[in-house]
């Protein structure tokens, strides 16, 4: 059982002030099987479409900026059938995020294997598309949650006339 943090008295399991001192108890959050089975979702999500784009980007012969994680997120949002922009934004950042990671350190891990100096200085597409690229997000997630197929209802069963229903036997 939980104790007031001002007085120290035992508090019943569900009150919301101290029935001592009357000062307000603080409700710690709990986070419930929903929130941890959502953030699984979008962590794999994230995953499925950051590995997409590396693969995009690595079968490219030419540097294709945000398009790799653009069409990666878009693939992601028809296939999980994603049909709400908030949940579309989070899974594309996801994508996002989550491939500039591995790129980079698929990159920079190339660099220091090879014992190699990084030399790069960007060219004019380089500085003018890179702040695009979170742009490139919420245009990936509007684009994606507009041709997303619907999810499919569960279909309500209603029964005929003397089948039995979940009341009992429709007449």
């Amino acid at each position: 059982m939980p104790y007031c943090r001002s007085c120290g008295v035992q508090l019943p399991e569900d009150a919301t002030v101290c029935p001592n001192c009357g000062r307000p108890v603080e409700v710690k959050a709990q986070f419930t099987p929903d929130i941890r089975k959502t953030a699984l979702r979008y962590l794999v999500i994230g995953l499925i479409g950051a590995f997409l784009s590396v693969a995009i980007s690595f079968f490219s012969s030419v540097d294709l900026y945000f398009i790799p994680s653009f069409v990666a997120s878009i693939f992601i949002i028809y296939t999980y059938r994603i049909n709400e922009l908030k949940e579309s934004l989070i899974a594309t950042f996801a994508v996002y995020v989550f491939a500039d990671g591995i790129l980079g350190t698929l990159v920079l891990g190339q660099y220091y294997i090879l014992n190699e100096t990084i030399i790069f200085m960007p060219g004019f597409w380089d500085v003018v598309l890179y702040p695009f690229n979170p742009i490139s997000a919420f245009i990936a997630a509007y684009i994606g949650v507009r041709i997303s197929p619907k999810r499919k209802e569960e279909p309500v069963l209603v029964p005929r006339r003397g089948e039995e229903g979940p009341g009992g036997v429709v007449c």
